[in-house]
C-alpha cells in the first residue's frame, strides 16, 4: 500500500487546475448515501426489500466513515 504521505507530494507537485479536479472527484464519491439510496443497492446486490430496510436502519445507527463495495455500483443522486 502506497504511504499516504507520498500520495499528497505527488499531488501537490501537480498543477493547480489538476488539484482542483482531483478535489473534485473525491468530494463526488466521498458524498454520503440517503438511505434510500443504500436500501437499493443492497437490494440489487441480492437483498429483498424487507431485509434491506433492517440492514439500512442499523447503518444509521453506526458512526460509518466509508463501506467499500467491491464492484456493488451506487447510483448519485443528482441534488
Amino acid at each position: 500500500m502506497t504511504d499516504p504521505r507520498d500520495i499528497a507530494g505527488r499531488l501537490a507537485d501537480e498543477p493547480t487546475q489538476v488539484r482542483g479536479r482531483v478535489l473534485e472527484l473525491l468530494d463526488e464519491i466521498s458524498a454520503p448515501l440517503h438511505p434510500r439510496e443504500i436500501e437499493r443497492a443492497l437490494c440489487r446486490a441480492g437483498y429483498s426489500r424487507s431485509q434491506a430496510r433492517p440492514i439500512v436502519k442499523a447503518l444509521k445507527s453506526l458512526p460509518i466513515i466509508a463501506i467499500g463495495g467491491g464492484n456493488l455500483s451506487l447510483p448519485r443522486s443528482n441534488s
